[in-house]
């Protein structure tokens, strides 16, 4: 069921950021040629053509994924119940910004951040809210760079006055206890159910990878992100008294295999596994789609079975009712502090032709690249 109700109603638009996922065999080719000819994700040369070879050569093995996993992307579907809930739980506690609609904004397939901006221009506030909780050039970027040129291109200054951004959400408590939460309970089911130790359970957690210079030259901070979260949820689960062991490690890799990669890959990791179970955690995502149901459940399922006697992923966040409460706090948070937007700062060697005209249009207040607190965010634990 889609979240509608009479555009003339609503009062506070809150759009879902993602990248969204091709629906039917139709669609896989149009999202992949989209996806490749985006150089906020992926720079290539001569990027329109060759983006457009690669999404060709890469669309029948994607469908052949697909249909290993005997559904399309369920992305749409997902967020579209999350939509609906989070709108009616902002109903109830914000009666002043009601009535609120909650939709899906996606950067490679419909339904567009731009359309759905479009279909409720009347709303007196719209809220651009990253589902990405580290930010990336990548992906939160990509997303808000997209919005911002279909905005730009209106020319409207009625857009501009009512629009705001909620973006990089990684380092708050509820983030960090909502994931230790979901392991801890999948932790105790493979314990229960196969007679395992803590110390016998290895816990990887698993983030889409990116290109290393895109961290280690330009300065993309995501890395250190997903290594700050992994962190700040291993303090947690450790006070709550699980001894186990916990790794880090990069799937996905998108683009020309001769590119260096954060390392080390994902199935590096499960290669290198001593204990007897392996336990996934999805940390860079909070829906499913073809990353978890494929590659993790299928693909590395296939190399841990030569390696441990037990393999599980922890479920992705989709309609937990407590990621359904975080998701109306940070709605309710942005509304409190008057629509402000933060977005993480252009990277020190920004490539971008976008980056910093999307933040001046959003009205970022950025934190400084030397604020000390947004520093200490980052401070990998020793």
């Amino acid at each position: 069921m889609s979240n509608t109700k009479p555009d003339s109603s609503i009062k506070t638009l809150i759009i879902l950021l993602n990248m969204g996922g091709p629906q039917n065999k139709d669609e896989i080719h149009p999202y992949l040629k989209e996806l490749f000819q985006d150089r906020e994700l992926l720079k290539l040369p001569f990027q329109k053509i060759l983006g457009r070879i690669i999404a060709w050569r890469r669309t029948p093995k994607i469908q052949e994924r697909y249909e290993e996993i005997g559904q399309y992307s369920p992305t749409k579907k997902i967020m579209d119940d999350q939509c609906l809930e989070i709108s009616k739980k902002l109903d109830t506690i914000r009666p002043e910004s009601a009535p609120h609609l909650c939709v899906s904004g996606f950067r490679y397939c419909s339904p567009r951040t731009g359309e759905m901006i479009s279909e409720h221009k009347n709303a007196e506030k719209i809220i651009l809210f990253s589902q990405y909780p580290q930010h990336s050039c990548s992906t939160s970027g990509s997303s808000l760079c997209d919005a911002y040129r279909w905005l730009d291109h209106q020319g409207n200054q009625d857009f501009r006055d009512k629009i705001s951004v909620i973006d990089q959400w990684w380092d708050r408590d509820d983030y960090s206890e909502l994931w230790a939460m979901l392991i801890k309970r999948k932790f105790e089911e493979m314990k229960n159910a196969h007679g395992l130790q803590d110390n016998e359970i290895r816990i990887i957690y698993s983030a889409h990878s990116l290109p290393e210079s895109y961290c280690l030259e330009k300065g993309d901070k995501y890395n250190e992100e997903i290594q700050s979260s992994m962190n700040r949820i291993e303090e947690v689960l450790k006070s709550w008294g699980l001894n186990h062991e916990g790794a880090l490690a990069w799937q996905s890799k998108v683009g020309p295999q001769r590119t260096e990669w954060l390392t080390p890959s994902t199935p590096t990791v499960i290669a290198e596994t001593k204990q007897k179970a392996i336990l996934m955690v999805p940390i860079a995502f909070t829906t499913d789609h073809i990353e978890t149901l494929d590659e993790i459940d299928i693909e590395f399922r296939g190399y841990a079975d030569d390696v441990v006697d037990h393999f599980e992923r922890v479920d992705c966040f989709n309609m937990e009712e407590k990621f359904i409460e975080l998701c109306t706090r940070l709605v309710s948070e942005h509304m409190d502090s008057e629509y402000d937007s933060y977005i993480r700062p252009c990277c020190v060697n920004c490539e971008g032709t976008d980056c910093a005209a999307m933040r001046k249009y959003f009205k970022s207040h950025p934190i400084s690249q030397n604020d000390e607190a947004y520093l200490a965010q980052l401070k990998v634990s020793s």
